[in-house]
């Protein structure tokens, strides 16, 4: 291999390339650690949706109190009986705040930068994919003081949102379903698995960006709101994926090279025959 120095870099660039991860960004994002590794968690006390609707983040008022009572889950039923599918993917799923009532709400978060890893090669654009599901109970009180769940994606580095969902129990309009057979709660409704597919601009490449999943009871007490994440891929993750990381795919690169270590593998043997 000495005497062929170029076949050598193709073969290193080649093992190189095979070996990078297809994972997106987000440490832990399927969270098969049992815990909550890579991610920051948080807890408050609901006072209430602040303002008019439509409500949006700037509408959430945390007051001090309450604990964080999320968990990393690897099986069913749900605390409700709603019937989602526990684990997402892999072997455990997030699962922020619980079936437990008291005013409080609960919250993760996680920053990372944006890369090259983070780019599908099906369409060359930038992806950050994951999985989410929510179950509200709905007590039907005043829209401002019902159970409630918010997502966010956004670039911190531009201060601009990338993804953003919300939704009170019993807003109008949402894909929120009730229970069939509820095991607890007044009137629990839920939100199946929902895909994410964020595409961030490549003008974003390098960027900073944050995803935050906060579920909350409802502002009087009484009845509760918890949420799922799970599944985070440059890649699709589908449902039931023994492994919650996409698997890694050869990338242009790792073809590349592949390309050049079989040509010189054609030339030696010519060379050998003549």
């Amino acid at each position: 291999m000495a005497r062929f120095p170029m076949l050598k870099a193709a073969l290193s660039t080649a093992l190189l390339a095979l070996s990078l991860p297809a994972s997106a960004i987000f440490t832990n994002g399927g969270f098969e650690t049992g815990d909550f590794t890579g991610w920051t968690s948080g807890f408050g006390v609901n006072n209430g949706l602040q303002g008019a609707q439509p409500y949006s983040s700037t509408s959430i008022s945390i007051g001090s109190g309450g604990t964080f009572r999320g968990a990393v889950v690897s099986t069913g039923p749900d605390l409700f009986g709603a019937p989602i599918t526990l684990p997402y993917a892999g072997t455990r799923t997030a699962r922020v705040n619980n079936s437990a009532t008291g005013g409080y709400l609960n919250f993760i978060s996680q920053s990372d930068l944006v890369t090259e890893a983070d780019r599908d090669p099906s369409d060359s654009q930038l992806h950050i994919r994951f999985n989410y599901a929510v179950v509200l109970d709905d007590p039907s009180h005043s829209a401002n003081e019902q159970p409630f769940f918010f997502l966010r994606v956004r670039n911190v580095t531009k201060n601009t949102t990338l993804y953003e969902d919300f939704s009170f129990a019993g807003q109008t309009g949402t894909q929120f379903v009730s229970v069939p057979s509820p095991t607890g709660g007044s009137n629990p409704k839920f939100l199946d698995w929902k895909a994410a597919d964020v595409v961030v601009p490549n003008a974003d490449l390098g960027n900073t960006i944050e995803v935050y999943l906060m579920a909350s009871d409802c502002s009087l007490s009484g009845h509760a709101g918890y949420a799922y994440l799970d599944g985070f891929g440059s890649r699709v993750v589908p449902p039931g994926a023994t492994v919650a990381t996409p698997v890694p795919t050869l990338n242009e690169t790792a073809l590349m090279a592949l390309g050049l270590l079989l040509a010189g593998v054609a030339a030696i043997s010519l060379r050998r025959r003549s």
